[in-house]
């Protein structure tokens, strides 16, 4: 193993593990570059996330990341957990760029009360 596999092997994991399709790693020169096809992109942004875990300021130079996303029309999908509600859902998920009332209404289908979300219910999170 490489330390750049060492160094971002989780990561790669991590990508696998959201259901990334077209996923491959090249190491080349000391520069690793990963590439998938994300679902979403909020499941893109949670790779840049966890890359930043990584390498806080991405300032290593020793990654190159190429995501791209399939679903163009919806931002993502949010599985409630205990505790949660919408306001937090978008809070958090969204930074704020979404309101429970905005995420509500994309999920009318499934919810008939904003203050009644389920742990397991899968939340579709429109675009912003």
């Amino acid at each position: 193993m490489s330390a750049l596999t060492d160094k971002y092997g989780g990561l790669y994991l991590f990508a696998e593990k959201l259901g990334c399709k077209n996923l491959s790693a090249v190491e080349e020169n000391g520069h690793l570059t990963i590439t998938a096809v994300a679902a979403t992109q909020h499941d893109a942004n949670l790779i840049w996330d966890r890359t930043k875990e990584i390498d806080p300021e991405l300032n290593d130079g020793d990654l190159t990341l190429n995501l791209t996303f399939e679903r163009q029309d919806i931002y993502g999908f949010y599985e409630v957990k205990s505790g949660d509600t919408l306001s937090a859902i978008a809070k958090r998920v969204t930074n704020g760029k979404l309101s429970y009332q905005q995420i509500f209404e994309a999920n009318r289908d499934i919810l008939k009360d904003p203050n009644k979300i389920f742990p397991g219910q899968k939340l579709t999170i429109p675009k912003f």
